[in-house]
């Protein structure tokens, strides 16, 4: 079970703490799109390739949003749970064959675009950007959860950025303002952020940082983070 405890939430970095405001609007619309049976589980990559870093793993027999492929169509990108907003790559061998969509009907990404939805900028840009990411998750005694955000970037970032919290099955949780315009989060530095979010049973959460790619980063596709929480009830 879990409550999310008022409409605030509370950032703490450094020394200071602040109240940031949470939206009232809690959900987006979903784009309806192809999906296809994965055949036998499978890791979700970062990039199509197998050395790429590993997001996720779908369960053989479940279903996934096919939202893009590789010129050859031997990687499909795809988004899982289908309603959620954790995107990746896997295989398309993975797939049960009949159900496949019409790969024709599935744009193909050009090398460039395939490189730049899963890694980073290069040049002198991605020097000089911020790179916003979620270094960790963890329940307090009292079943609240607490996100630390890292600056991996180059650059130190000022301003707004969504988080959001949802569970294993696309269930948004919990959608947060974080506010760092008055103390700008430098290179390497971090700040702990008190969601509002009562964590009771345990179980796998989805946290973006940046969820509509407002803010210009080195790296886009770091920004979201699987992870198994153990509520303070301690039942799964």
């Amino acid at each position: 079970m879990l409550i999310a405890a008022g409409a605030m939430a509370i950032i703490l970095l450094a020394d200071n703490l602040r109240s940031v405001p949470v939206p009232d609007e809690m959900s987006a619309p979903v784009v309806a799109l192809s999906t296809a049976r994965l055949a036998t589980t499978s890791n979700v990559y970062a990039r199509p390739a197998r050395a790429a870093e590993l997001v996720a793993v779908i369960p053989g027999g479940r279903e996934a949003r096919v939202t893009g492929r590789t010129e050859d169509a031997s990687w499909l990108r795809v988004v899982y749970p289908p309603q959620s907003n954790l995107e990746g790559w896997v295989p398309s061998a993975n797939f049960v064959a009949g159900g496949l969509p019409d790969l024709a009907s599935i744009p193909a990404l050009a090398p460039e675009s395939v490189t730049s939805a899963g890694g980073a900028s290069t040049g002198a840009e991605g020097d000089s950007l911020p790179d916003l990411t979620i270094a960790s998750a963890d329940v307090q005694p009292n079943g609240g959860l607490a996100v630390r955000l890292t600056n991996e970037g180059r650059a130190p970032f000022s301003g707004r950025v969504g988080l959001q919290i949802s569970d294993a099955d696309g269930e948004i949780l919990g959608v947060l303002d974080v506010d760092l315009s008055e103390r700008p989060l430098a290179p390497g530095r971090f700040a702990s952020v008190n969601t509002g979010i009562e964590v009771r049973r345990t179980g796998l959460f989805v946290i973006e940082i940046d969820r509509t790619n407002s803010v210009k980063e080195s790296s886009e596709f770091n920004n979201i983070r699987r992870v198994l929480l153990v509520g303070a009830g301690g039942t799964p």
